[in-house]
C-alpha cells in the first residue's frame, strides 16, 4: 500500500484557473527549469494519476489564502468524502481572530487535521497568535501540516524555519506537526539538527526526493528516523509516479520504506490499524 501525504485539489468549477494562476507564479520565479503540471488539479485528475502511479490514497491539503474562505473550502471538501473515499481531505484554516471557531468545527465535522502555509497566509511558525491555534489542534486531536522552508513566492523572507519550530515545540506540546518537505525546503540539514528526536514531529518527501541525492535522502532518513518520514509528491505540482521510483532508488531496508510508504501515514492518520 502507498499513502500519498501531500496533495492538492480545487473544487472542478474553478480548478482550471487556480492551477493557472499558481503556474504562472512557479513560472515567474525564476526556478531555472520548466514546470510541469501532472494533474489538472481535480479530484478525478488526481484519482487517474493514483491509479497510474499505484497510489491507494492520498491527504489532500487545501490552504485558505483569505479569511473568506475556508467555509467554502470545508464544505467542499467535507462532500468529498462519499464521493472519493481514497482521497483524505484535511481542513483549511485562516490564522485569524475566528481561527478558534474554525477549528472546533474541524473537529466537530470529523476533519483529521489542517494545513497551514505561512508564505501565503502571512504568519511566522512562532507567531504567539499561532501558540493558541497549536494548543486548540492538540486539544481536538488535528494533525498541524506546515510548508515548511524555502517558498519561492517568499525567498528573502522564510515563514516557518527549523529554528522557529523548535521554538514552538519548546513552548507547545500535545500536537502533532508534520513539516513538508523534509522539515525545510532547502533547510533539510538545519531541520534535521534541530527537529529530530522530537516525538511529536514528522516530515514528508515532497519536492526534496526530487532535488536531492538518493544518498543525500537516506543520510536524512536515518537522522530523522525512518518511522517519521512519509511519502509524499505534492501533485499535481510533482509526479507521483516518479515520486514512488525516488523513494524506491533511495538506499533504504525494505522495511524502511513500507514505513515511508504507508505504515507512518496509516498510524497517524489512525485508518487500517
Amino acid at each position: 500500500m502507498i499513502i500519498d501525504f501531500h496533495t492538492h485539489i480545487f473544487p472542478d468549477e474553478v480548478a482550471e484557473r487556480a492551477v493557472s494562476g499558481l503556474l504562472k507564479g512557479l513560472e515567474s520565479c525564476g526556478l531555472g527549469f520548466p514546470v510541469t503540471m501532472y494533474s489538472d488539479g481535480t479530484a478525478s485528475g488526481l484519482i487517474r494519476s493514483m491509479d497510474t502511479a499505484g497510489v491507494d490514497i492520498s491527504v489532500q491539503l487545501p490552504v485558505a489564502t483569505k479569511p473568506s474562505q475556508p467555509d467554502s473550502i470545508n464544505e467542499w471538501t467535507e462532500g468529498l468524502r462519499e464521493k472519493e473515499p481514497r482521497i483524505i481531505s484535511f481542513g483549511a484554516v485562516f490564522p485569524d481572530e475566528t481561527a478558534a471557531a474554525q477549528l472546533e468545527r474541524l473537529a466537530e465535522r470529523g476533519f483529521k487535521g489542517i494545513k497551514l502555509h505561512g508564505d501565503f497566509q502571512g504568519f511566522y511558525a512562532d507567531d504567539p497568535k499561532m501558540l493558541d491555534i497549536y494548543r486548540r489542534c492538540g486539544e481536538y486531536g488535528l494533525i498541524c501540516v506546515h510548508h515548511a522552508g524555502l517558498d519561492c513566492v517568499s525567498p528573502k523572507d522564510i515563514h516557518v524555519t527549523p529554528e522557529r519550530m523548535a521554538r514552538v515545540l519548546d513552548k507547545v506540546g500535545g500536537v502533532k506537526f508534520v513539516l513538508a518537505h523534509m522539515g525545510g525546503n532547502c533547510m533539510e540539514d538545519e531541520a534535521a539538527r534541530l527537529l529530530s528526536g522530537a516525538d511529536n514531529v514528522w516530515v514528508d518527501t515532497s519536492y526534496t526526493a526530487g532535488r536531492l541525492s538518493p544518498e543525500k535522502m537516506a543520510e536524512l532518513i536515518g537522522r530523522f528516523g525512518a518511522d517519521r518520514v512519509l511519502f509524499a509528491s505534492d501533485s499535481p505540482w510533482n509526479d507521483p509516479a516518479d515520486n514512488i521510483r525516488l523513494i524506491k532508488e533511495t538506499p533504504l531496508s525494505e522495511e524502511e520504506r513500507e514505513k515511508i510508504f504507508c505504515k507512518n501515514a496509516s498510524a497517524l492518520l489512525g485508518i487500517f490499524s
